[in-house]
Order: structure tokens, then sequence, then C-alpha cells
């Protein structure tokens, strides 16, 4: 039997376990098998917590393993908090995406501000080839070029300006966009809307995953896209079909992200 609990972000859920306790499984077939929709308990991705030092291992649904998630660092951050692991409201955690610094606003209801750092544009942190920056950045799509942004954001981000980030056309061409051959590892898609200077509404293709409810890093590279554009203001909500999250950017560059967390259920699974 395997103690494990499940959170969700704005909808973007994950099953989070100690790392000690997934000791001697084969995280290859666990982490399908957990979070498949239909045959297990059903999940966006898999958190393994390490504990010493404080540390997020985080993995897609489909067991590949990615550097961060920002949904997934506040769900980590407050079952830190329920386990005990942390008692403090300001604590540093480390992952593949370097140190990131988490400060709980409120506990009850559970909000925390974790800064995310600065977005990286070179070509190589993208894992494409080219001359220089990946923005306005042609994808062929079905006979025609789509120009988007790609960078690194805790993640590599593609941004791509819409009408309609709901419509399934839109959301199919995502697909496509992540599938890329141009990427080396894929890249997440963030259909963005821009609806004022203050509020942007945005879907995500996830890779490893695909639509998802809500994406932290996402949102992040949504908000920095868009301001750099001039489209909107250095603090923007971001709208998401379960929530929002508050993205703000400061002069320097340095990215925070504000948003809620929750426990939805905690348990053993029987392999």
């Amino acid at each position: 039997m395997l103690s494990l609990s499940k959170y969700h972000g704005c909808g973007n859920d994950f099953m989070i376990l100690r790392e000690k306790d997934a000791a001697g499984y084969d995280l290859n077939a666990l982490i399908p098998a957990v979070c498949d929709r239909h045959t297990g308990i059903g999940a966006d991705g898999l958190i393994l917590v390490r504990e010493t030092p404080l540390t997020m291992l985080f993995y897609n649904c489909d067991g590949s393993r990615a550097p961060m998630c920002g949904n997934g660092i506040r769900c980590f951050a407050k079952f830190c908090l329920d386990e005990g692991i942390v008692d403090t409201d300001c604590f540093d955690v480390e992952t593949l995406a370097g140190i990131k610094t988490v400060t709980v606003k409120s506990r009850e209801p559970f909000m925390a501000r974790v800064a995310m750092g600065r977005a990286d544009f070179s070509p190589e942190s993208v894992g494409v080839k080219a001359q220089g920056p990946a923005l306005d950045f042609p994808v062929p799509v079905e006979g025609r070029q789509i120009l988007v942004d790609s960078f690194f954001m805790s993640t590599v981000h593609t941004v791509l300006f819409v009408d309609d980030p709901e419509a399934p056309e839109t959301q199919r061409i995502a697909g496509i966009i992540c599938e890329s051959p141009l990427y080396r590892e894929k890249t997440n898609v963030n259909l963005v809307r821009v609806l004022d200077r203050k509020q942007i509404l945005m879907r995500t293709w996830e890779r490893g995953v695909g639509m998802t409810l809500a994406c932290g890093t996402g949102a992040c590279a949504a908000a920095l896209d868009a301001y750099r554009k001039g489209y909107c203001e250095n603090e923007v909500e971001i709208l998401l079909p379960k929530g929002r999250l508050t993205i703000q950017i400061n002069e320097d560059g340095d990215v925070w992200m504000s948003g809620p967390a929750e426990r939805i259920i905690k348990g053993e699974y029987d392999l």
C-alpha cells in the first residue's frame, strides 16, 4: 500500500508523496498507473517530496520528468505544511529549474507567492536551432507558418496569442506545435487572449499531458510575453477555468506568481 495525497491548484491536479515512500517502486510504471483517470486515481502529474534538502521532483502524468511546475510547487508547499515537513511561512524549494522561494500569504484558505525567477530567451534553453531568441518564431503547421514566442520560464514554454483559447481547432493546433520536431524536447503551448491591461485569459497544452485546466509556469510565460509586447501592465490576473493566478513582473525581470492550492484526498493506493 502506498500512502499518497492528491492536491490541485486552480484545477491542475497532482498526486504527492514522500520520496522515501516511493522507494522500491518502478516510477515508469507507477506514475502512469496512478495518474490514469480511468483505471487509477487521476492527475496531471506526480510530485515526490525529498525532505533533506527540501526538493520537489516533478513528473508529468506519462512519467516524463519536467524541471518545475508552478501550480505543483504551491501544492507541494501545502503538502509540506499539512504533513509537518515545514512549519514556517517562507522556505526554499530545490527544483531542476533552480531554487524557488515560497512565501505563504495565508494558511486558511491556502495562498502562496512564489519567486519564479527570470526567463531565459536563449535558443539553447528552448531546445531549438535559431540564430537568436525564438521570438516571432515560425512553426510550420499543416502547410502554413504560425508565429510564436518560445522561451524558458522554469520550463520550456511557447506563447501563442489567439482570439479564443477555448476553440477546439485552436487547441488542436497547440497540440501540433507541442510535438513539432523543431523543439528538441517538445514544448508547452499557452493559448493567450489579452482581455485588458489587467486580465489575461489562458489555456495550456502541456507536454506529456495535453490540455490542462491551469499551468503556473505557463501563466508566468503568458504574462511576461504580453508585458514584453506592451499588451498589459506588469501585474496581471490570469483567468483559468477553475481559478485565477496573479503574476507580477519586477523591473529587473524577476517574475512572481501568487495563487491557491487545496488538498482533495489523502489515503492509500494499492497497486
